[in-house]
């Protein structure tokens, strides 16, 4: 399922679209509608997922480690806020069925890449 060789991350999103195309049932039209906003909402949260990965781990006063905790907090309002956003904006590309079944089909991609590299590393 997984290539080998080149970029990966350009590999296992494409591996991604086509997964969740097929779990979902996607048509031609519903893709072309929903895969730019679906794409727009993966950048916001990657960014926001990057910037608080800036944040130190190692802490050497309680002051870093509640800015550390702060900023874990932050992430996961933005996270929940960006889910708020898009999923409007999904409601208006996909059918609310198909809109509900994307949670899973996400769900189940992770699982499967998870266990393609574990497959790999047992290699």
């Amino acid at each position: 399922m997984f290539p080998q060789g080149g970029n990966k991350r350009e590999k296992i999103e494409a591996i991604r679209v086509a997964f969740i195309t097929q779990k979902l049932n996607l048509t031609v039209d519903e893709s072309q509608k929903f895969w730019p906003v679906y794409n727009e909402y993966q950048d916001k949260l990657r960014a926001a997922r990057q910037e608080f990965r800036k944040q130190s781990a190692v802490f050497t006063n309680d002051k870093e480690a509640q800015d550390y905790l702060d900023a874990e907090l932050l992430l996961k309002q933005r996270e929940f806020n960006l889910y708020k956003e898009y999923y409007e904006k999904i409601k208006k590309t996909l059918p609310v069925k198909k809109v509900a079944e994307l949670r899973q089909a996400e769900e189940d991609f992770k699982k499967e890449l998870l266990k393609q590299l574990q497959g790999k590393s047992n290699d």
